[in-house]
């Protein structure tokens, strides 16, 4: 049985090129084009795997994020953030998550399994997909 990947992204183009990708590469996609769809989807259909964008509306990624990790049974989900905001604002998503995972265990929740920029590397997401997945 293929491995199902969850993509929330607020941009169809951003969905369609990564669920594209994925099933080309033998994995099943699912897809929510915000936080609080993401949520509901998760809940319901328990992928193996979620990339998610950052910035959404309804409900941010981190927040999101957040919420996934302190559900004891959605936690175990690894999560992949899929963000284009280090070309936007400047941040320097490496620094961000790095100073999460040092921080508190409230902050704990904060560091994604993994992340990569947009525009997507098509091997290098691969490459992450295959390491978390097993």
């Amino acid at each position: 049985m293929s491995k199902r990947i969850l993509i929330i992204d607020d941009d169809p183009d951003v969905v369609v090129f990564l669920s594209t990708l994925l099933q080309d590469h033998g994995y099943e996609t699912l897809e929510a084009s915000d936080g609080l769809e993401g949520l509901e989807v998760t809940k319901s259909q328990r992928p193996d795997l979620i990339l998610m964008d950052l910035m959404m509306p309804q409900k941010s990624g981190i927040s999101l994020l957040s919420e996934l990790k302190g559900d004891e049974e959605l936690k175990h989900i690894p999560v992949v953030m899929v963000t284009g905001v280090s070309g936007e604002t400047g941040i320097d998503l490496e620094t961000f998550f790095s100073r999460a995972s040092q921080a508190n265990n409230a902050t704990q929740s904060l560091k994604p399994d993994g992340y990569v920029e947009k525009p997507v590397d098509p091997d290098k997401l691969l490459r992450l997909v295959k390491s978390l997945l097993g």
